[in-house]
């Protein structure tokens, strides 16, 4: 017998299961794209950028980007995150595998907790220390979708975020070093030397 088509495997589906995959792809996106987009809102709005003093004061590295950049790569970052969660959540649900999606969801408020611990309690070396756990779990979402039979491919939807979240830990670090001395701007706990 050969293979079922992906066609062939949607048109099996009766509606009620039609209606839960559309759903819980609504879910997803909302939860990635609508909570990236209230902490970009609000936090970034006032925390980061040119309407921030605090921000407008640090030193920054030659490599820091235009505050441009950062809502159109953010916006592209979470729907490849709420695809590839919900593709791996149409494959084991919430109680068949939960590992996958349980680092997904902690690395997901990780993520979302950052631009709080940086930008609002102005906390460099304590959000340089929690990028980086989030980024340690982004590689074992990474790893545990990639273990997902049938659904190997969500890794790769998470490999722009991995590359983006390793920019951002540079990034942070850099910005740290640069303002720790800065007496324009408090940074918050600073490590001694």
């Amino acid at each position: 017998m050969g293979k079922v088509s992906m066609m062939d495997k949607f048109r099996s589906l009766s509606r009620k299961e039609i209606l839960i995959n559309v759903a819980g792809l609504a879910g997803f996106l909302l939860l990635c794209m609508g909570g990236g987009g209230v902490i970009g809102g609000v936090v970034m709005a006032k925390d980061f950028g040119d309407d921030s003093p605090w921000y407008r004061n640090l030193k920054k590295p030659c490599f820091n980007p235009p505050n441009e950049v950062f809502a159109p790569v953010w916006s592209i970052l979470y729907l490849l995150m709420a695809i590839s969660g919900w593709a791996v959540w149409t494959k084991t649900g919430f109680t068949k595998r939960p590992a996958p999606l349980i680092f997904f969801f902690v690395q997901l408020l990780l993520n979302f907790v950052w631009p709080f611990l940086f930008g609002t309690a102005k906390q460099l070396f304590a959000a340089f220390v929690e990028i980086v756990i989030l980024w340690v779990l982004i590689v074992i979402t990474i790893f545990l979708f990639n273990s997902v039979k049938g659904r190997r491919w969500t890794h790769i939807l998470l490999l722009p975020y991995l590359g983006w979240v390793t920019f951002a830990s540079i990034l942070n670090w850099n910005l740290y070093n640069l303002n720790k001395d800065n007496p324009a701007v408090d940074i918050g706990w600073v490590v001694s030397d």
